[in-house]
């Protein structure tokens, strides 16, 4: 058996390709999407309603990784940082913060995150005082695990040569697949699960 955790998302909650029933009403998407996938990311200024997907993810024992996605323009511009951190700050233990990076932040940046489960994503090599590991050719700085981001759109081969070399890594990670669509989505499920993870 693997000995790296993997859970599979995307980014935003807006599938196109008929995953939700016609029916279902907008606030159930995140309660509908989270049975069936167990890691989604979101823009930190995303117009989901944060505070009850926050309380849902409270009341749910099942595992699941919420990621909250900020632009590196925000991050690395202080006053608009704790503009967009504030009205998320209390629910800081239940998500990871994202950044793709290919600057260094500032040390002022870093103590205002100084209290985040952070994780950076770079093809630069940076400095930072967090774990660090290269997968797929890509820089990794983070607090508890890394969070592999990827906009591109995989064939069944890629899916299959990617998943190998995440294998390697031996610990927790999550997949977020920007523009993947539910049967993307399963499909890296499948593929995952005869790979042994």
């Amino acid at each position: 058996m693997n000995k790296t955790e993997l859970l599979i998302g995307r980014s935003d909650l807006d599938l196109l390709d008929d995953f939700y029933p016609d029916d279902l009403p907008n606030e159930w998407r995140f309660d509908y999407y989270s049975t069936l996938f167990k890691a989604l990311s979101l823009k930190i200024d995303t117009k989901e309603d944060l505070e009850q997907i926050f309380i849902e993810l409270k009341e749910s024992d099942e595992v699941f990784e919420l990621v909250v996605y900020i632009e590196q323009t925000q991050l690395l511009e202080i006053p608009l940082l704790i503009l967009l951190l504030q009205p998320i700050h209390q629910y800081r233990s239940q998500f990871n913060l994202f950044c793709e990076l290919d600057e260094q932040p500032s040390n002022e940046v870093m103590k205002i995150l100084s209290d985040y489960k952070l994780c950076f994503q770079s093809d630069k090599k940076l400095k930072f005082d967090l774990n660090t590991k290269l997968i797929t050719n890509k820089y990794f700085y983070f607090t508890q695990f890394p969070i592999l981001y990827t906009s591109n759109i995989l064939d069944e081969k890629q899916i299959r040569n990617f998943l190998q070399d995440v294998s390697l890594v031996n610990t927790k990670i999550v997949l977020i697949c920007k523009y993947a669509e539910s049967e993307t989505l399963n499909k890296i499920r499948i593929i995952a699960e005869i790979l042994g993870f």
